[in-house]
């Protein structure tokens, strides 16, 4: 069984490095990839949010915002050497369970649409995407553009509901 667990102090340095080893995947469908460097461990968790982990040391983690009582996916990421082995199912699965205990009843996210393990990943997890995003989303989706995440593909806005008993 998989160990998801909330980070804790000693992981935060290796996050940077896990999220690296995923962004390489994009090599695969993109062309000229040139993400910014991702934030380290301790940036992420000096954010209103939480953080999943996977593995010691950590191979996978979840980073959840609290936006002023939206729970928001900001990021998920499984080195892809310890790929294909459900660790992201279990980190997601293990996000919503999170949001559920601390009050949450959703949580959305914005992911490439046509990337096999974006979109179509978590429409098998039970995310839907939203036909149109709420004000509240609009500074993420700027954020987005402003790093040009949009040059690779369409991104889209998902959800789940009902997080109550997740």
């Amino acid at each position: 069984m998989t160990h998801v667990r909330l980070a804790t102090v000693a992981d935060l340095p290796g996050l940077a490095a896990v999220e690296s080893s995923g962004d390489r995947l994009f090599d695969t469908v993109f062309a000229d990839v040139d993400w910014p460097p991702p934030p380290s461990g301790e940036e992420r968790s000096a954010e209103p949010c939480f953080l999943l982990v996977v593995g010691e040391p950590v191979v996978g983690f979840a980073h959840v915002l609290d936006l002023a009582g939206h729970w928001h996916l900001e990021q998920l990421v499984v080195d892809p050497a310890h790929g294909r082995r459900g660790l992201g199912a279990a980190l997601l699965d293990a996000v919503c369970r999170e949001v559920a205990s601390r009050g949450g009843r959703r949580v959305t996210l914005r992911t490439y649409a046509d990337v096999p393990w974006n979109a179509p990943f978590y429409v098998r997890h039970g995310f839907v995407e939203l036909v149109a995003e709420p004000e509240w989303m609009w500074p993420l989706r700027e954020a987005e553009e402003r790093i040009g995440l949009m040059r690779f593909g369409r991104r889209v806005a998902m959800v789940r509901d009902g997080l109550a008993g997740a």
